[in-house]
């Protein structure tokens, strides 16, 4: 890979372009700028036009007075899937074996459709139980071949190709911080949510919505013109001097709120799960539209953390010479530290690239190499660090134990958590399924079928039925009574007690008693259990 390189982060309403260079041991942005993506071209990190693309990449260069025709790309996307995997520590050969042994294991995709790549987040060493954390990402592989027909148009020769959560975390996990960092890139149609303890990578997550709902509701308030829309960005950003212009406007934080909401979303299923006990000690802001009022404010409020921009830390200094630059171009330099291998084999050959240039550039290199043996010539120490690192990892490999993936494990545990929770559930249903509910139903039956000469003494109501004592004036009263206590639908059984009549005096015509005890329906049900045994007796028929 050249000294020189032309970074590329395109979006569906900005597209961002710097040149790095080596300075020292980090790398300087140049150069930087951004420009409003032409309409319709580019569509959720899809490269939908690039013939259009191309020539508004190549407009911008002439532009800036670029004449490098080698890139990289850092592309987003809510297509792009990402898992991170336990593996054995062994040689990155035989990790990428495993990788595409398991791909499809790791995303329920048509994985031919993808093209899947990994790089490595850590290694644990510890005695007995040596493994690597990698992060494994598919990438469709029609986003691909789109980069690959833009750079054609644009007369450009890709390095390599990176998923922007892997850029951002090339340069990030430089940061240090106590406790847990909570990273926030905010761009037009998108943010991306990155924890990091300690330089470790411990969750990402993307969320589809960004800063664009506020700068379109702007927009519409003050009736701009599309092509403004760079303008109006400006204009609601703290770091404009006209910030009160837009400080009258109303609900303009409201549009805010779906991101927000986002946000605190992620915090919540980052403590969820195996990070419940780990506290969120700061929350870092970077991005284009980090710096739309009020939305730094909105963030520290939803979280619970202060949060800082970028360029406000000092750990960030020393990676670029513009801290401002660093804070949007996040992205587009770390997809030159150590991006992973998305690039095809056949393209590969027929720009004359190697597949380990493609994956570790010779500027790469010397990256490492500066920032562990300062002072030496850089062949020599590449060699000995290569010699070095080759024999730590043949000790490694030695010391390796092959053990199942972890992934297996937790998925295994989140199927056991499910099967509790719709016990759980069952149960609850179950008790709260009484037969009083027929209670209801009974009591507007009677109303509606009994005769008004019924006399009703008593009714013991319990969760099988009722019981009731009845007086009517005469058998045929208490024989029409009987049958219409049949017709009732919200019970299913009656028992009559022996009927009796007590003759009143004078030569009255007597009153007949009885007693009739009703019973609801008893609902059929039919257990996951049963329903699984049929399932299997009909498997083995």
């Amino acid at each position: 890979m050249a000294s020189k390189s032309l970074n590329i982060e395109v979006g569906k309403r900005i597209c961002k372009m710097c040149m790095t260079v080596s300075k020292g041991k980090a790398f300087q942005v140049s150069d930087s700028f951004v420009f409003a993506t032409p309409d319709g071209a580019v569509v959720d990190g899809q490269i939908v036009n690039p013939a259009i693309m191309g020539e508004a990449i190549r407009d911008e260069m002439n532009l800036h007075n670029i004449n490098i025709n080698n890139c990289v790309f850092s592309v987003a996307s809510s297509k792009i899937a990402v898992r991170e995997v336990n593996v054995p520590a062994i040689k990155d050969d035989q990790i990428k074996s495993i990788v595409a042994t398991n791909a499809s294991d790791y995303f329920p995709v048509d994985i031919s459709k993808y093209t899947v790549s990994h790089t490595v987040l850590e290694k644990d060493k510890t005695k007995g139980s040596e493994n690597s954390k990698i992060l494994v990402a598919a990438v469709p592989t029609t986003i691909i071949e789109g980069y690959i027909s833009l750079a054609e148009s644009a007369g450009l020769i890709i390095n390599s190709i990176d998923f922007s959560g892997n850029s951002q975390f090339q340069v990030l996990k430089g940061i240090g911080g106590e406790n847990v960092n909570m990273f926030i890139t905010i761009d037009s149609d998108s943010a991306y949510v990155t924890f990091m303890e300690d330089h470790k990578l411990l969750m990402q997550r993307t969320l589809n919505v960004g800063g664009d709902e506020m700068i379109c509701r702007y927009m519409g308030l003050y009736e701009k013109d599309d092509d403004t829309y760079l303008e109006s960005l400006q204009e609601i950003s703290v770091s404009n001097e006209k910030f009160e212009v837009a400080a009258d406007v109303e609900d303009l934080d409201d549009a805010m709120r779906r991101l927000v909401m986002g946000i605190a979303r992620s915090v919540d299923f980052f403590h969820s799960g195996e990070y419940g006990d780990k506290e969120i000690s700061r929350i870092i802001l970077m991005g284009s539209c980090a710096h739309l009022i009020g939305i730094k404010e909105q963030i520290s409020v939803a979280v619970g953390a202060d949060s800082f921009w970028l360029e406000e830390l000092s750990d960030i200094q020393g990676l670029a010479n513009s801290v401002n630059d660093i804070s949007v171009f996040i992205s587009c330099l770390g997809a030159r530290l150590a991006p992973m291998s998305l690039l095809p084999k056949e393209y590969l050959e027929k720009t004359g690239q190697s597949g380990s240039k493609a994956i570790l550039g010779d500027q790469n290199l010397g990256y490492i190499v500066l920032g562990v043996f300062t002072g030496l010539a850089i062949l020599m120490v590449g060699f000995a660090f290569f010699q070095n690192h080759m024999a730590n990892k043949e000790l490694a490999d030695l010391n390796a134990s092959v053990s199942s993936l972890q992934y297996a494990e937790d998925t295994y545990n989140s199927y056991l958590l499910y099967e509790k929770g719709k016990t759980d559930l069952q149960a609850f249903v179950d008790g709260a399924d009484t037969h009083n509910k027929y209670l209801y139903d009974f009591f507007v039956e009677l109303e509606a079928k009994m005769p008004s000469a019924i006399s009703l003494l008593t009714a013991d109501c319990n969760n099988d039925g009722v019981t009731l004592s009845v007086e009517v004036p005469s058998y045929d009263e208490a024989a029409v009574v009987i049958r219409q206590f049949r017709s009732f639908e919200s019970i299913e059984v009656i028992n009559v007690d022996p009927i009796s009549k007590a003759e009143q005096e004078e030569g009255g015509a007597g009153i007949v008693s009885f007693t009739i005890t009703c019973n609801y329906p008893v609902p059929t049900t039919t257990t996951t259990t049963t329903e699984a045994s049929t399932e299997e007796s009909t498997t083995e028929k």
